[in-house]
């Protein structure tokens, strides 16, 4: 039991584990979006619930994004379009597909259980969450593995300085400053 209680505290010590909380956070908050954005256009400017669910996906992919990259896996600078964009896109699309079907047949179903609005309305709302949850821990072993982990990260120069700089010591501050006779210059004329 201690053995499994030492991987435990090792791994809530880890950089895998802060970083899997912090993905649980933005997709907390790109939920809280997403469900926001549905709610606004469903039914009330869109009247379908797939399109609202493709308008509400991209808006939340915005933030997401930038709160991965900077704030879950650190990386800073500019974003690259092909390495990290597009890919974090399409992951993005694949979602918003997967949703959209779930919300359609949710939708399309929502009348078999209940002739009120309000109750098809949830019923979208919990097709959304659901097609959502299906796909995290596969979207967070991607972002790591290739889009934003530790692989993924080149050190940059400042980097490089920083870690030669805390390699070599200080000079300890105790050390007598020694003029060597031969380097002092002498006067000529003192002879």
């Amino acid at each position: 039991m201690s053995s499994l209680t030492g991987r435990y505290r090792a791994f809530r010590a880890s950089p895998h584990f802060t970083r899997i909380w912090k993905f649980a956070a933005v997709s907390l908050i790109a939920t809280a979006v997403s469900q926001t954005m549905l709610f606004i256009f469903y039914p009330h400017v869109l009247d379908t619930a797939m399109g609202a669910n493709v308008v509400a996906t991209c808006i939340s992919t915005v933030p997401a994004y930038y709160l991965n990259r900077r704030w879950t896996w650190g990386k800073r600078g500019k974003s690259h379009l092909w390495k990290e964009v597009m890919p974090f896109w399409i992951i993005a699309l694949v979602g918003l597909v997967l949703s959209t079907v779930i919300v359609g047949i949710a939708a399309k179903n929502a009348d078999r259980i209940s002739s009120s609005h309000e109750v098809k309305i949830i019923v979208v709302h919990l097709a959304n969450l659901f097609s959502y949850a299906l796909i995290w821990v596969a979207r967070y072993s991607i972002l790591n593995r290739f889009l934003f982990g530790p692989a993924t990260q080149t050190p940059s120069s400042d980097a490089i300085v920083d870690t030669v700089a805390v390699e070599q010591p200080a000079p300890p501050a105790s050390l007598p400053v020694v003029v060597e006779p031969a380097l002092v210059p002498r006067d000529p004329s003192s002879h």
